[in-house]
């Protein structure tokens, strides 16, 4: 038994005190106002000058501005084709003026600009005096003629206009092209994390990024998962990349970046707050869905409570943050601070202890971050933040496929702690060259702990039959580690070419292992309906370090050839190297011998260069029609999953026979039949799979993504763009494994009629002279080859004439093995090839919000998708037939052929602003779609700028001052809410209003704006 003073003592301390202190905080926080810029995730601007006949001109002084631009505003000169380009910006709104004696000076204001894109202006001078001025607001092109890039962006605006959660899975499921692998109702998954796929991408070549540094698993080092929950409410930006990477980038999945605001010249403060109950849900059960849901009820469970309610009610549920930022010297150093706290208890789905009650999944989630920016010259910043999450997961069931049952007993006690540093330094050296070093460290443990009623000695049960885990779960896990990541890179613009190169490095620790409560060491007894099966032997403890090493070297080339085709042209080298620190012990039990073995390096060492190409093709030379093609390769993260599979002392585990004795049999059997496994009673062991007995081809390859895309996009009237793309997505050097001592051969086929479904199958059973042995060869395998074909009808409009909206039709068809990990010599692996368990043939999005008459606005989003695809098997174990491999699961046909029900999921909300005097109040009706009811406050205030105008040039001339309101807030349990007041900078008044010290500017010139909004 793990001792309960090894749970970690801060997430322990949420339950006590952390609703309470966050709570205060929020509620009665004082909010100061200030605008919030981001500082990194940046993109471009970019365009051609011409005059009124449509002839290119060139040296054209054209100069860009915003308050955010580090060096000032910023000027540079057309090229001999009338080209120019600004790059590395902040996202955010800028204007561009163009000049040239003999010509209007060309302003275009209100140019909105998102990481990783390149906005479109083109400016046509007049002929006149350059003391005349021609304005242009808001007509700039839509599309980005620069980059072939496949991205969704959700600036602060979007994120709080649509009905979303907080967490960034629950925004994903908005974003073109993006499938998410839970279903999140009213935000109930916000502290269990999910995985995003596009166009047939596997999770290992996804990327989750904080201001540009990916924040990926430390555990095994790829994207497949995250150990820090972000909160979005700390976003400036969520910007969603779905392939046609970049060389900056190692991977073409989903790389998701969260840019963080950032401090400015004046005070900001913002509040969120929002929850529900079990009062606030409707039960979508059917009498089918009740009768088939109550089916795998366990019987005990349904005897002890006959009105058991079979479903996955949320208990209670609420999410809050609280954000403050400002001045530390004002025009040199600024803050950002940050705090969340979080709670989500629901009823899990078929998850019942003894006495008929439902597992209570309870968890909590506790973060800070404080950021600081320094701009120690106008063109050179430094940027860094420390973050750290509490997160206490205090009943975690699960196990390898979703219809097993785990009691409180059998359940995990997850506690967690992350903690992210993070710095950032920008240079600009000159008008054309930008250099940039950022660094990224974190650390952090999950471990998986037993609950506190269970007790040393306990021999976890498992029923394969009721699908049900009892007593006590089969292990538990170490799980801690740290990882640390130094990216450079060197950007230079130089006529028609727009080149970065750059390096990284990224190195991990992970450290894992297995502990057991039974007695002794490592055992777990398996029924069939209660009857003796057999034994599980595990060989815990085990804990071991786990390492890896990443180099990557990569230059891109923008090359715009000619007026209307620009080509990105890149080359990536990367290096991975694996190890095992030493000693590497296995601890002796009485299943398993005790010995040492030699460390582990060198495993993988492999060195990769990969190509991106992509070409863009602006057909009207207008930037309103875009062709683009892309061809990529993108190596496949491993990160210590390689490595792992040679782990001499890794978790792993036998199965022992252990049955009802038939007569004369004295082993392998219940001898004394009370039900409980005893040493004596245990028969052969079928062999513990150590990574001793694992090993790699010597010509194994870094396996690799082809990715084959090619859209056309068109904006149309309205600033609305639409697009049509086809995308190709193929993995080829997927490294599979075989078990050269069991060859095929070596199996004989039965037929037999499995007992528990009837069914009539062809099962192998493996030759018993082969019992126990293992040599198992890893090397790259053709049939594990997966391939992708899909179709994407997508369509954006951003916020103008009262409205915006974006959606999505995508088809696609995956061809893949489902067998991927297995032992590739079974010949039990029937019916291999099918779709990918995450294929959507077909799904539809939609969301958007509208300004309506009267002040009322409606907001919404959409999404239908068929069903997942469902593989049928059955296991036939020594019911049926005696094994020499004791148990053995059989497909019965192929998968796919039956589908999980389709699915439509609808939010909506409707707000209506009622001004009364300098109060403006907005209110969301219920929403009658949504299950989980929800109702929010915020509370923010903001000071703007009088005519947005640069703070730090054009302040106000009044030396009074006006007291900052203060905000509070109250709410019911089981309600959302948000209160919104912001003071912003009207005209300059005159004002004999008394003022406060507090904001340096006329009591008169505040405009203030509270909000109250509902949504069920």
């Amino acid at each position: 038994m793990i001792e309960d003073d090894k749970r970690l003592k801060g997430v322990s301390m949420i339950r006590r005190r952390g609703i309470r202190s966050l709570g205060v905080v929020v509620l009665f926080g004082i909010c100061l106002p200030l605008p919030v810029a981001a500082q990194q995730g940046v993109g471009a601007i970019g365009g051609i000058v011409t005059d009124d006949s449509g002839g290119v001109l060139p040296g054209v002084t054209v100069t860009l501005s915003n308050p955010g631009i580090i060096g000032g505003n910023q000027d540079t000169v057309s090229n001999d084709r009338g080209a120019y380009q600004f790059i590395r910006l902040v996202p955010g709104t800028y204007s561009v003026a163009a000049e040239l004696s003999g010509f209007t000076r060309a302003v275009q204001q209100d140019v909105v600009v998102n990481a990783n894109a390149t906005a479109r202006v083109d400016l046509k001078l007049a002929t006149g005096s350059v003391q005349e001025s021609i304005t242009v607001t808001g007509a700039a092109p839509l599309l980005d003629t620069a980059s072939a890039v496949h991205q969704t962006v959700m600036s602060r605006s979007v994120l709080d206009a649509l009905p979303t959660g907080a967490d960034i899975w629950s925004i994903a499921r908005m974003a073109p092209a993006l499938t998410i692998s839970k279903i999140d109702v009213g935000g109930k998954e916000m502290i269990a994390q999910s995985v995003a796929y596009v166009h047939g991408s596997t999770n290992t070549e996804n990327s989750y990024l904080m201001d540009g540094m990916e924040i990926n698993h430390y555990s095994t080092g790829t994207g497949q998962a995250v150990n820090y929950y972000v909160d979005t409410f700390q976003a400036d930006e969520l910007n969603y990349q779905a392939g046609q990477s970049s060389a900056e980038q190692a991977v073409g999945g989903v790389i998701v970046n969260l840019i963080t605001k950032t401090g400015m010249n004046a005070f900001h403060s913002a509040a969120m707050y929002s929850g529900t109950s079990q009062a606030l849900q409707a039960n979508n059960l059917t009498p089918v869905l009740r009768q088939q849901l109550l089916a795998g009820v366990p019987a005990a469970a349904l005897k002890a409570n006959p009105n058991i309610v079979p479903g996955g009610e949320i208990q209670l549920l609420f999410d809050s943050a609280f954000t403050l930022s400002g001045p530390i010297r004002r025009d040199r150093m600024w803050f950002f601070g940050h705090t969340k706290l979080g709670k989500s208890n629901q009823y899990k789905v078929g998850s019942y202890n003894a006495d008929g009650t439902q597992l209570l999944s309870d968890n909590t989630l506790l973060d800070g971050l404080g950021k600081v920016s320094w701009a120690v010259t106008n063109n050179n910043q430094i940027h860094y933040f420390y973050t750290k999450q509490l997160k206490g997961r205090y009943h975690v069931a699960g196990g390898p496929t979703v219809t097993q049952f785990f009691d409180t007993l059998a359940s995990n006690y997850n506690p967690s702690k992350n903690v992210i540093n993070m710095g950032r330094w920008t240079s600009v050296l000159s008008p054309h060259m930008v250099l940039d070093v950022a660094g990224i460290t974190m650390n952090g443990q999950t471990n998986n702990l037993p609950q506190k009623e269970v007790h040393q000695g306990d021999i976890p049960r498992f029923d394969s039959v009721l699908r049900t885990n009892t007593v006590a779960a089969a292990t538990y896990s170490i799980n801690n580690g740290w990882r640390a990541e130094l990216a450079s890179s060197l950007s230079y613009m130089a006529g028609d070419h727009d080149v970065k190169a750059g390096y990284q490095l990224v190195q991990t620790r992970s450290v894992s292992g297995g502990t057991s409560v039974s007695d002794p060491s490592g055992l777990r007894a398996v029924y069939r309906n209660g009857v003796p099966d057999s034994v599980n032997t595990y060989n815990t403890p085990t804990e071991s370090v786990r390492r890896h090493r990443d180099h990557a070297v990569y230059v891109q080339d923008r090359w715009k050839p000619a007026s209307k085709l620009t080509l990105n042209l890149g080359l990536r080298y990367q290096s991975t190297y694996g190890w095992i620190d030493g000693p590497l012990c296995q601890e002796a039990t009485v299943f398993i011998t005790g010995r040492c073995f030699p460390d582990v390096r060198g495993v993988p060492d492999w060195k990769s260069v990969v190509p991106r190409l992509s070409a863009i093709y602006d057909l009207g030379g207008d930037g309103r029609t875009a062709l683009k093609f892309s061809a990529n390769r993108y190596i496949i993260p491993q990160g210590v999953i390689v490595v792992a599979r040679v782990n001499p002392i890794g978790l792993t585990n036998d199965t022992r026979p252990w049955t009802v004795c038939g007569p004369g049999q004295t082993s392998g059997c219940d001898l004394n039949r009370d039900l409980i496994p005893q040493l004596n009673e245990l028969g052969p062991s079928t062999g513990f799979n150590l990574g001793t007995t694992n090993r790699y081809a010597d010509d194994l390859k870094w396996p690799v993504v082809n990715e084959i895309s090619s859209e056309v996009e068109r904006q149309l009237p309205g600033s609305v763009v639409v697009s049509v793309g086809y995308y190709y997505r193929g993995h080829r050097n997927m490294i599979g494994s075989r078990n050269v001592a069991v060859p095929a051969s070596s199996y004989s086929p039965l037929q037999v009629t499995e007992v528990s479904s009837g069914q009539q199958v062809t099962v192998y059973n493996q030759a018993p002279a082969t019992l126990g042995k293992f040599d198992v060869l890893w090397s790259n395998q053709s049939e594990l080859n997966r391939n992708f074909n899909g179709v994407d009808l997508t369509a954006r409009k951003r916020m103008s004439h009262r409205w915006m909206a974006m959606g999505s039709l995508s088809w696609g068809k995956s061809d893949v093995n489902i067998y991927e990990g297995s032992d590739l010599n079974n010949p039990n692996l029937t019916f291999a090839r099918g779709p990918e368990s995450q294929e959507r043939p077909f799904f539809a999005k939609l969301s958007g919000a509208y300004e309506l008459p009267y002040g009322f606005t409606v907001g919404g989003a959409g999404q239908y998708f068929t069903g997942w695809p469902e593989t049928t098997s059955v296991l036939v174990s020594s019911n049926t037939v005696r094994l020499t491999q004791v148990s053995q699961s059989v497909v019965i046909e192929p998968s796919g052929t039956r589908r999980l029900p389709n699915i439509t999921m609808v939010d909506l909300n409707l707000k209506r602003a009622l001004k009364v005097g300098a109060l403006r109040l907005r209110k969301r009706n219920r929403d009658p779609w949504r299950p989980a009811h929800q109702i929010w406050r915020e509370c923010q205030l903001v000071r703007a700028l009088s005519g947005g105008r640069d703070e730090r040039r054009h302040r106000s001339p009044a030396r009074n001052r006006v007291r900052a309101p203060r905000s509070h807030e109250a709410g019911r349990r089981g309600r959302r809410h948000r209160t919104d007041s912001r003071a912003r900078l009207g005209p300059a008044r005159r004002s004999t209003a008394r003022s406060g010290p507090a904001t340096g500017v006329p009591a008169s010139a505040w405009r203030m704006e509270t909000a109250h909004r509902l949504r069920l």
